[in-house]
């Protein structure tokens, strides 16, 4: 499987370094300095985040490949490794968000000190819905968020409350083990949930809200800094597109510049949205 997308948060703001340092050569003064503390945190968490996804997806192949629900016949130790990925999986999405709002509070603290804008997330979501954001910002973050807040309480759960997970199993209409997950305190549903499509549908989310604020970015660096950053096509393989892959596959995440090459049976299909 191999992904392609210019919608990548890093590799914007990397355009953004790039030409904003040519820009003050040209002038002859004094370049930018460092790269944003909270960019290299973004970087670093969705490295972290695609590894993590990518072991969890594995255990639970093995466990929709191997578990006998009628006969117990339950291979433990992956088990015991999927509920442990789960459980880093809630911690790094909802660090995401956060990484997401420090780099927003980066830019608008550089340009417009008092917009309001805080590092944490869900304070920033909570003053866009109060409308005490710059409007078109605040735009983005109510029309875009809908599964952030039961993530976040989930994750507090695991954080603060003492919260555990456990693996729920069932057969689907065609006999195949679907998996799900609940909490033991009740935080999450102790009805089905597919795992991969939850998470698939937070990292939609997450995609959308990054398309979003790209979008608004252009309009706002026109404005603060005189250009707008190119926007790169990368393409992503190995664990590395893991996050698109489960926002497209298992979250319906759609876009048009988003490429997806999949490898069925020797077989490459390349769907373009």
């Amino acid at each position: 499987m191999t992904i392609q997308h210019t919608n990548g948060l890093s590799g914007y703001i990397s355009n953004w370094r790039l030409t904003l340092y040519q820009l003050y050569q040209k002038l002859k003064v004094q370049p930018p300095g460092d790269v944003p503390q909270e960019l290299v945190s973004l970087v670093d968490n969705i490295d972290d985040l695609s590894l993590i996804l990518s072991y969890l997806d594995a255990n639970l192949t093995i466990l929709e490949e191997t578990t006998s629900i009628a006969g117990q016949q339950i291979d433990y130790e992956a088990y015991s490794e999927a509920r442990s990925f789960l459980k880093v999986s809630y911690l790094l999405v909802r660090k995401l968000f956060d990484d997401v709002s420090g780099v927003i509070k980066y830019f608008y603290d550089k340009n417009e000190p008092n917009s309001g804008v805080t590092k944490s997330f869900s304070s920033l979501l909570n003053k866009a819905k109060n409308g005490n954001l710059p409007e078109a910002l605040s735009t983005i973050l109510r029309q875009t968020i809908v599964q952030f807040p039961k993530m976040k309480d989930r994750r507090d759960g695991l954080l603060h409350d003492y919260e555990s997970l456990l693996i729920s199993f069932k057969k689907d209409k065609d006999g195949e083990t679907v998996l799900g997950h609940f909490s033991t305190k009740g935080h999450t549903s102790k009805q089905y949930e597919d795992i991969r499509q939850y998470f698939g549908i937070i990292l939609c989310e997450y995609q959308t809200l990054i398309d979003d604020l790209l979008e608004h970015f252009d309009t706002k660096f026109m404005d603060w800094y005189g250009f707008k950053p190119q926007r790169n096509m990368t393409i992503y393989g190995s664990h590395a597109g893991i996050m698109l892959w489960w926002a497209y596959k298992y979250g319906n995440y759609r876009h048009k510049y988003l490429q997806v090459v999949e490898n069925n049976e020797g077989e490459v299909v390349n769907e373009k949205q």
